[in-house]
C-alpha cells in the first residue's frame, strides 16, 4: 500500500511539474527549483544547529530529549530536505511542515515514536547503545569488549610479483584473420 502511494505521489508530482512548467515556462520552473534548493539548504543548516548536539549525545549513549525545539528542528530539517528535491509537490509538503500548526500536530506523533524507540533511536552500527548491534551481535567496540578484540582469523600472505607481458611489435602477413 505504501509503495503504491509513493508511486502515485511521484506520478502526480511529474504531472504537476509539467503543468506548472507549461503555465509559467521552463526557465521559470528551473529558477523555482534553484531557489527552492538554496532555501532548503539554508533551512537545513539552521535545523542542524539544534539537532547536531542532540545526535552527538545519542551517539555517546545518552537518551534523546525530544523537547519542543528538537521536534521543530526535525520538521525544519525534513522540510529543507523536501525543498532540495526538485519537484513541486514536495515543495508544497515542505511549506506545510514549516507551518506551526502542522508542527504542533506532528509533535504528538514524533514524541510517541521517540518514546517507543527509547534510547535505541541512533543504534545503527553501534550508535546510541555504544556497541549494540542492530542484529543482536556483539561489536568489536562494545563495552564488554573494551579493547576491540574481536574474532581472530588465521591467514597466510604470499608476495606475488607481477610478470611483464610480451608485446607483439609486428604482424606477419601470413597470419589470417
Amino acid at each position: 500500500m505504501g509503495f503504491l502511494l509513493l508511486v502515485g505521489f511521484v506520478i502526480a508530482d511529474i504531472i504537476v511539474s509539467i503543468w506548472f512548467g507549461r503555465m509559467v515556462g521552463g526557465w521559470m520552473l528551473l529558477l523555482w527549483f534553484v531557489i527552492a534548493f538554496v532555501l532548503g539548504r539554508q533551512i537545513m543548516r539552521g535545523a542542524t544547529k539544534e539537532l547536531t548536539p542532540q545526535f552527538q549525545q545519542a551517539q555517546q549513549g545518552q537518551p534523546l530529549n525530544p523537547n519542543t525545539n528538537f521536534l521543530v528542528a526535525m520538521c525544519q530539517a525534513l522540510a529543507g530536505l523536501l525543498f532540495i528535491l526538485p519537484s513541486m509537490l514536495t515543495d508544497v509538503v515542505a511549506v506545510l511542515l514549516l507551518l506551526p500548526p502542522v508542527q504542533k500536530a506532528l509533535q504528538g506523533k514524533m514524541t510517541q515514536a521517540f518514546e517507543k524507540r527509547g534510547s535505541n533511536f541512533m543504534m545503527m552500527g553501534g550508535f546510541g547503545g555504544m556497541g549494540q548491534s542492530p542484529f543482536g551481535q556483539q561489536t568489536p567496540f562494545s563495552q564488554e569488549n573494551p579493547f576491540g578484540r574481536g574474532q581472530v582469523f588465521d591467514g597466510e600472505a604470499t608476495d606475488v610479483t607481477p610478470t611483464t607481458a610480451k608485446r607483439i611489435t609486428e604482424i606477419k602477413p601470413t597470419d589470417k584473420y
